[in-house]
C-alpha cells in the first residue's frame, strides 16, 4: 500500500491543556535504543488518518527528517474519545515487530448459509513480522464452516509470506452455532465479580 506520512513538529513550551486548545495533539517518539523525543502532531491532520494508519508504519515527517514508526497508542478522552496523546514507536527495518491487523473475512459458510449462526469472536489478529511485510489484513475463509459447530482458529488463518501469528493458534476466531429455538430458555446472566483497577502497561520496545 501507498506510504503513510504524517508531519510531527518539536513540542512546543506549553503545557498539554494548551496545545490542546491550539488543536495540537502531544506526542512522544520512543524506542530503537534511542531517547524518547516530545513532539507535537496537528489534531486535525491526525484525523485524517485512514484507519490502516493504526495497524502500519508511518513516515514522521519532522523538517525534512524522516522516522519510521507505528502508533503503539492513543490516549482518548472516555467521553467524546478526543485524542489527548499519542504514542510512536519507532521502527528499525531490521527487526521484527509485532502488532494488530483487522482480519478480512471471505466467502459463505454453507452452515450459516443453511440457518446456522455466525460467531465471530475476534475481528484482529496479532502478527510479527517484518516492516516491510505488513500486511493490509489476514483473510478468514467462512466456506470452511460447512457444518454446525464447525470453528475456525487463528492457526486456520491464511498468513502471508513471512508473517506470522502471536495469538494462541488454538483460540477460535469464529464459529457457527445452532440457532436457539423459541422454547429454548436463556442462560442466566452471571454477576461479574468487581476487579481492582488493572495497573498501567509497561511501554513496548523493539530494541
Amino acid at each position: 500500500m501507498e506510504k503513510i506520512k504524517l508531519a510531527i513538529k518539536e513540542r512546543e513550551s506549553k503545557t498539554p491543556n494548551v496545545l490542546r486548545r491550539e488543536g495540537t495533539i502531544p506526542a512522544t517518539v520512543y524506542g530503537s535504543g534511542k531517547d524518547p523525543q516530545s513532539v507535537q502532531v496537528d489534531a486535525r491532520e491526525f484525523g485524517r488518518l485512514a484507519p490502516a494508519a493504526y495497524s502500519h508504519m508511518i513516515e514522521l515527517d519532522l523538517n525534512g527528517k524522516v522516522t519510521n514508526a507505528v502508533i503503539r497508542s492513543v490516549q482518548r478522552v472516555s467521553i467524546n474519545h478526543k485524542v489527548q496523546s499519542i504514542q510512536f514507536l519507532r521502527v528499525d527495518l531490521k527487526k521484527k515487530l509485532t502488532l494488530t491487523v483487522p482480519i478480512k473475512f471471505i466467502g459463505v459458510s454453507a452452515a450459516a448459509k443453511g440457518g446456522g449462526v455466525l460467531v465471530e469472536s475476534f475481528q484482529e489478529v496479532e502478527i510479527e513480522c517484518m516492516p516491510n511485510d505488513i500486511p493490509d489484513f489476514i483473510e478468514c475463509d467462512l466456506e470452511k464452516l460447512v457444518e454446525l459447530e464447525d470453528a475456525l482458529h487463528f492457526g486456520d488463518l491464511k498468513l502471508p509470506e513471512h508473517v506470522s501469528v502471536v495469538n494462541p493458534i488454538g483460540e477460535i476466531v469464529v464459529k457457527v452455532t445452532a440457532p436457539r429455538t423459541k422454547d429454548e430458555p436463556a442462560e442466566p446472566v452471571k454477576a461479574a465479580p468487581v476487579a481492582a483497577a488493572p495497573a498501567a502497561p509497561a511501554a513496548a520496545d523493539n530494541k
